[in-house]
This record gives structure tokens, C-alpha cells and sequence, in this order.
């Protein structure tokens, strides 16, 4: 099955060995709190990225659920929301969050059959294949450019 595969892809990215090197949670792992909120030359901080990441996670989940109560715009304003870049609490919330979503996401694939591939997301024009790929794709780019910040702030070659 697909859907299988797809499980597979999304575990690995997160937490196994992947193809590209080092998996999400232990990039994440790696980030030193004290830098995680910095914004280098006025763009997106890993916060932001990390809860940008997790904006479209959510999505997903909520799309698999099809959840009538959460509409597009929730998503679209919650896309790169203001995060109060004092709250020092914020990172550890959401290397939590991150997780969750990830727990709730491979847990609801585990419940589909590949029938559900075909189906297109509500209030977007794709499938659920695309967006399943998707989110893998998303989160590979965006770990890697919190791989890269992080290796910017600290001096790293």
C-alpha cells in the first residue's frame, strides 16, 4: 500500500535515518534555545520556521480528519504567525507541538486506505497524494534551513 510508503517516508524524515542526512527531531534536537529566537539580517528565526512547520502539519491532520470547524483562513493566518520572540517558553512548546503532530498524523495514516490518495483536500485543488508528499517535502526544506541558521549563528563552516 501507499499509504504504507508514505508512513515510512514521514517516520524516517522525523526520526529514522534519512536519504538526506539527519532526521528532524534530532536537528531540532541540536538548536541551542539561546539562538533558536534570533532573526539574522530581519528574516524568519528557527521559532518561526518551527512553528511554520507545524501550521502545515496541522493541516494536514485536520484535512485527514475532515474537521468542519477549521477553515482555510485559520491556516493562512496562522502561516507564519507572530510569535513573541520573548517567550523563551515557545521553543520547548513547540518541539512538543511538532511531535504531536506528528504522532496524530502517522496515527490517522494508519487508519487510510490508499483510496483516500485520490481524494482531493478539502478547499484546495490537490489530492491527498500530493499533499502527503508534500508535507514531507515541506519539512525537509525548512530543516534544512534551520540546519543552515543554526550553523550561521554559532560560526560553523
Amino acid at each position: 500500500m501507499e499509504i504504507s510508503r508514505i508512513i515510512d517516508q514521514l517516520r524516517d524524515a522525523y526520526e529514522g535515518e534519512p536519504w538526506f542526512g539527519r532526521p528532524v527531531k534530532q536537528i531540532l534536537a541540536e538548536v541551542d534555545e539561546s539562538i533558536a529566537f534570533e532573526k539574522p539580517y530581519g528574516q524568519h528565526s528557527m521559532l518561526d520556521l518551527l512553528w511554520h512547520m507545524i501550521t502545515w502539519r496541522e493541516f494536514t491532520v485536520d484535512r485527514i480528519q475532515h474537521s468542519p470547524q477549521m477553515q482555510l483562513d485559520y491556516f493562512e493566518r496562522n502561516d507564519w504567525r507572530q510569535l513573541d520572540h520573548q517567550d523563551r517558553t515557545l521553543w520547548q512548546q513547540g518541539l512538543e507541538r511538532l511531535q504531536e503532530t506528528q504522532d496524530q498524523l502517522l496515527k490517522l495514516l494508519e487508519t487510510c486506505t490508499d483510496d483516500l490518495l485520490e481524494q482531493t483536500v478539502r478547499e484546495r485543488t490537490y489530492n491527498f497524494r500530493k499533499l502527503f508528499y508534500g508535507i514531507i517535502q515541506h519539512d525537509i526544506y525548512h530543516l534544512g534551513q534551520i540546519a543552515y541558521i543554526r550553523k550561521m549563528l554559532r560560526g560553523e563552516r
